[in-house]
């Protein structure tokens, strides 16, 4: 499919949860698909224990939510991740995919939380937050690059028909290492559709180096 919809007989949660999973093992080229799950559409968005944070009850998107799928990923490593399926009018009679909710562990130390701040004309995003750790993170112009690229805040089908999310991207400590949480949406590539979890994971190893 060019786009991530699903009509007929594949406007199904388990069809989507399936077809989650396969664009998963493709993109980071896996051995198998990883185990992913479909909460209700009325629910939080995470089983208990997550490190996602809960849904946001108000998430920009030109559509109701459905369903959920979640995936708790190990491999390439680990990492969770949280899609939103959207239905309604204004997706009539078909499945859509919404936002895009990653959290990837850190095996280093975080000084203190930061944000990526918003899109500057001509020149990469800078994180915003502890200052230790925006500097460490700012010095290294790939990474900020990378950053501004998975925090995707603009989707739709053509430039007649887009929606705006806020962006969210954050780097926080944690009790062991620390955490990325970034929000972003799918993206259509030639032969359909991809998740941008080869870009997350990127970032976080990119992270990482910078915080050695």
């Amino acid at each position: 499919m060019a786009i991530a919809t699903w009509t007929g007989r594949s406007r199904d949660p388990a069809v989507v949860s399936a077809d989650i999973a396969r664009a998963l093992t493709a993109e980071l080229r896996l051995p198998a698909p990883p185990p992913a799950q479909v909460l209700a559409g009325d629910s939080e968005g995470v089983p208990a224990g997550s490190l996602l944070p809960p849904r946001e009850r108000f998430s920009g998107m030109p559509a109701l939510t459905e369903c959920f799928v979640y995936v708790d990923a190990r491999a390439p490593r680990p990492f969770e991740l949280r899609a939103s399926v959207l239905t309604g009018r204004a997706i009539r009679r078909s499945f859509g995919l919404g936002l895009l909710q990653y959290a990837v562990p850190l095996t280093v130390p975080v000084p203190g939380p930061v944000a990526l701040g918003e899109r500057r004309h001509g020149r990469p995003s800078a994180f915003e937050g502890d200052p230790e750790t925006a500097r460490r993170l700012g010095a290294d112009s790939e990474l900020l690059t990378l950053a501004d690229h998975v925090s995707a805040t603009v989707a739709g089908p053509d430039s007649t028909h887009q929606w705006k999310v806020d962006r969210f991207l954050t780097v926080q400590p944690q009790t062991a290492g620390g955490l990325l949480l970034a929000r972003t949406l799918h993206r259509q590539t030639a032969g359909g559709w991809t998740l941008g979890a080869e870009a997350v994971l990127a970032l976080a190893a990119r992270i990482e180096n910078a915080l050695i």
